[in-house]
């Protein structure tokens, strides 16, 4: 059996507080085993010694008993049951053993010589019942039993067992004490509450049937009536109440937070009702304050001496999680989110003097209206020769664009063809595209992006051409039909594009259907272009305007057109990203070989001038090696290729061979040779 009780944590007050207060404390359980016996234990006299002289035994009745009845002994908790019986001594017996007449000696043939012939063997004088004195009555009313002891023993006071049971006294008699006592009560008294349930009681008395009162412990206590019950438990009106919940631990493990608790509008008797009940009261805050102990925050040290003593170097500096009053803990305690850098680039003195050198400014690119203009900037060195750019300053660098203004603009409503009627037969819609365009002097129309279209609509004159009419080929002559739904929005925001819509084969009755005729089907896809692309010059223009920090690829402007191959932008996260071509064929075509394999005879071409390894050779060429390239640097202001950038490279065999070469000292003679060339989509030259 379990037994349980209600442990909360308490303020000074006495008030119940949150647990989080107590959580240096030992919890009290709340719960622990019990045994609760039925019944106890009761002892009567020991008995008088079973002997007059020598040792011998006294006994005493142990009964179970429940409220001065007794009852079964499986009521009573067995490993504290008193002892029944116990050794007890009496004074010394005097010697028995008389020597026989002449001293003749026992003869083993004369049993009846042997000197306790007659008290072995068949009861005689010496060997009496013995009875000690009767105990108290077993049950205090209504009847009960008594016992006493009663041994067999010698002359000399010892057990035996050769007395005539035929003549053994009783061992127990009936005994009566009496009636026993009764619960007797009164009559219930009056309700303490007219409604919302009250309390009544009433008195309650053990007494014996001649009207003796006795203590409440003489009568059977489970059988004792109530003296208290419940009344009037009608609800009283406007008795409900707010019952508060306590309030749950803070939000936050650390710094400042908020606790919250459940409140609900009830009766007196807990039941919970509709918070409408309870309008008439202040309602209850549910939500307060908290807070938990300080958060750790991540510590900086000092930056340390730059990496180079000229040019652009790196600063690296130690980053720790601490705690106030603890000092230094674990990482993630802080978190990954504002994690202070641990190295930033730094300029020490210039090795060589570079500088930024700006070229004139191109022409306006809206004819009409405001637009941007460009101009070429390069980084030079000594003599204006150009050089990379990550050798001169970023933050220095001029400016690549500005906004330019030019003419007025004439705005006029575009219109393109009428789609497909959305249905193969009866009433359908048909669509088309409507945009408010730019008319300039040169009478070239270029449609406004979709940026600022809801700006330059209100220039086009009124009215709006529509973008939708219905339409009616033929009437159906069979029950299915084509159904088309609306164009969704264009796949790409800039440049060419794909739009789709839904179609779908409907019988008379908009039920699916397969008996369409495919020659009427419409188009679910059309090209559409919402705007022109923003190009950019280089992947460091990439990474300021457009805040991009992640490697990947990108459609560059360079030298005033586009690069029809997509431009890899790597180390996007540093200040100098760098441009590599994809090479888009397999591993079997972009490689660099140098080939170890020599001919014995250099004179001869065997093989047609095929190289072999099963040939008259030796294979001890040191600078034999064979790389594969997955991307190849680009210098994107002289569109050449950096054949020794190694980056997106893989070394299979030998040494590192940089992109587009080749060769080897297999035949000295001139044997027919073709030297592998990467497809790329770029023109290399092999020199």
């Amino acid at each position: 059996m379990l037994r349980a009780r209600y442990v909360s944590c308490r303020d000074a007050q006495g008030g119940v507080a949150d647990e989080s207060y107590c959580a240096q404390l030992l919890r009290p359980p709340e719960s622990s085993a019990c045994f609760s016996p039925c019944g106890q234990w009761r002892s009567w006299e020991w008995s008088p010694c079973s002997v007059t002289c020598g040792f011998g035994r006294a006994t005493r009745q142990v009964v179970c008993s429940n409220y001065h009845h007794q009852v079964d002994e499986s009521f009573c908790d067995q490993d504290e049951r008193p002892s029944t019986e116990q050794e007890c001594t009496g004074a010394p017996c005097p010697s028995v053993y008389r020597q026989r007449p002449n001293d003749q000696p026992y003869s083993p043939h004369d049993p009846a010589s042997h000197p306790g012939h007659s008290s072995w063997n068949v009861p005689s004088a010496d060997n009496q019942w013995r009875t000690g004195p009767w105990g108290g009555c077993s049950s205090t009313c209504a009847g009960g039993f008594q016992r006493r002891v009663v041994v067999c023993q010698d002359a000399e006071g010892r057990s035996t067992s050769h007395c005539d049971q035929r003549v053994k006294p009783a061992e127990s008699k009936n005994c009566d004490s009496g009636p026993c006592p009764l619960w007797n009560y009164g009559v219930w008294g009056e309700c303490t509450q007219t409604c919302g349930g009250g309390r009544r009681t009433r008195q309650v008395v053990c007494q014996r049937p001649n009207g003796q009162r006795l203590n409440d412990h003489n009568c059977d206590i489970l059988d004792k009536p109530p003296d208290v019950e419940q009344c009037n438990l009608d609800l009283c009106p406007g008795s409900a109440s707010w019952h508060r919940r306590p309030w749950k631990p803070c939000s936050v493990s650390c710094g400042r937070g908020t606790k919250e608790r459940e409140i609900a509008c009830v009766y007196p008797n807990q039941t919970r009702i509709e918070d409408d009940h309870c309008s008439h009261l202040s309602r209850p805050r549910t939500q307060k304050a908290c807070r938990a102990r300080g958060c750790p925050s991540w510590k900086a040290n000092r930056w340390s001496e730059c990496s180079v003593p000229c040019g652009v170097g790196v600063q690296n500096r130690e980053v720790y999680c601490r705690l106030k009053g603890t000092g230094r803990v674990r990482e993630e305690l802080c978190g990954s989110h504002n994690h202070p850098a641990t190295a930033q680039p730094c300029q020490a003195t210039e090795c060589l003097h570079y500088t930024w050198a700006a070229g004139e400014w191109q022409d306006c690119n809206a004819t009409c209206g405001e637009g941007m203009r460009n101009r070429k900037v390069l980084c030079v060195g000594a003599g204006l020769t150009p050089v990379q750019d990550a050798l001169c300053d970023p933050s220095s660098c001029p400016a690549l664009r500005q906004p330019c203004s030019g003419a007025a603009c004439h705005y006029m409503w575009m219109t393109g063809e009428w789609s497909q009627c959305s249905t193969s037969c009866g009433v359908g819609y048909q669509q088309r595209i409507v945009s408010c365009s730019v008319m300039p002097s040169s009478l070239t129309l270029h449609p406004y992006d979709a940026q600022s279209s809801a700006q330059s609509r209100p220039h086009c004159p009124e009215p709006h051409p529509p973008g939708t009419r219905q339409c009616l080929l033929r009437d159906c002559p069979q029950a299915a039909y084509w159904k088309v739904g609306p164009w969704s929005k264009c796949s790409q925001t800039c440049g060419a594009g794909v739009m789709e819509r839904r179609l779908e084969c409907l019988a008379s009755k908009g039920q699916l259907s397969k008996h369409c005729r495919p020659a009427e089907r419409p188009e679910s896809r059309a090209a559409c272009r919402e705007r022109e692309c923003q190009l950019f010059m280089s992947c460091r223009e990439v990474q300021m305007r457009q805040e991009v920090r992640m490697d990947g690829e990108f459609y560059l402007k360079v030298k005033s057109r586009i690069l029809q191959v997509c431009i890899f932008c790597a180390e996007m996260q540093t200040d100098f990203p760098k441009e590599y071509v994809t090479l888009r064929s397999g591993q079997t075509d972009n490689y660099s070989e140098v080939y170890g394999y020599r001919l014995l005879n250099p004179f001869e071409c065997p093989y047609n001038g095929s190289r072999r390894q099963d040939c008259d050779c030796r294979n001890d060429y040191s600078a034999a090696g064979y790389t594969l390239f997955h991307k190849v640097r680009l210098d994107i202001s002289s569109l050449r290729i950096m054949t020794t950038d190694l980056q997106f490279s893989q070394t299979l065999l030998g040494r590192p061979v940089p992109f587009a070469t080749a060769g080897d000292c297999y035949s000295a003679a001139k044997c027919p040779q073709c030297i592998p060339q990467p497809h790329n989509g770029l023109l290399v030259q092999v020199q």
